[in-house]
């Protein structure tokens, strides 16, 4: 995993001129997400707002990696974690493709 992800606070004052979207914390975290599922891709994402004001993220996997990372979803889970400090869930879609 690369540890090359900058983030820039939206009142920075050493930098001139705006802010690249690249620099975004939403843009640090998304490339942090991709990074850590790597050899399967991202199909979906949604954020869950539960009742008590916390956010879930759910993270649907591609299907047709589900035997090879199966394994591993609770700990890219707890690894997204630590390095973004929000709640993760990994999935693969409901229905199968033919």
């Amino acid at each position: 995993m690369r540890n090359t992800r900058v983030w820039i606070p939206h009142h920075s004052t050493k930098t001139k001129g705006p802010r690249p979207r690249s620099r975004t914390l939403t843009a640090v975290h998304d490339a942090i997400l991709d990074d850590l599922v790597y050899p399967t891709e991202i199909v979906g994402k949604r954020t869950r707002c539960k009742t008590d004001g916390t956010k879930e993220l759910k993270v649907l996997l591609e299907w047709k990696e589900k035997v090879n990372v199966d394994t591993k979803l609770e700990t890219f889970s707890d690894v997204y974690k630590r390095l973004t400090n929000k709640e993760v869930v990994f999935e693969f879609p409901v229905d199968e493709p033919n």
